[in-house]
């Protein structure tokens, strides 16, 4: 089964910043790949000591909204050891009503399938420090 098949919500390209907190532990930072009503696909800056079904909390800010959430982490890179995939869990009702609306804004713009998008040695699109 391929991945877009599992999905329930479809994905659109979100780039911005994210910080991972391992429940309780130090926070990771990266950036946001794609993002969906149920979930994301994230870039960590550096490989995390985390694992499939860890429970984090994190806070994505992009486009200038500031999310705040917990989820679990579902998917974790072979190839590209440093990208995750989250699925959202607990998210307010004023974070869900803001998720909706930057969800309606990038509708303009649907992720292409990730398989095909991205060679098996990706490692150069994982992670660019940000530029100002």
């Amino acid at each position: 089964m391929k991945i877009s098949e599992r999905r329930k919500e479809p994905r659109y390209l979100c780039f911005g910043q994210v910080k991972l907190n391992r429940l309780p532990g130090a926070i990771l930072t990266g950036r946001i790949i794609d993002l969906s009503l149920g979930g994301c696909l994230i870039a960590m800056q550096r490989p995390a000591p985390l694992s499939q079904g860890s429970v984090v909390e994190l806070t994505i800010q992009t486009r200038g909204t500031a999310l705040r959430m917990i989820g679990i982490i579902t998917f974790l890179g072979r190839q590209a050891p440093r990208w995750m995939g989250i699925s959202f869990k607990t998210l307010s009702k004023r974070g869900q009503s803001q998720l909706t609306e930057l969800i309606a804004e990038l509708e303009a713009i649907p992720a292409p399938d990730r398989n095909l998008c991205f060679p098996k040695r990706a490692t150069h699109l994982m992670w660019q420090p940000h530029q100002r």
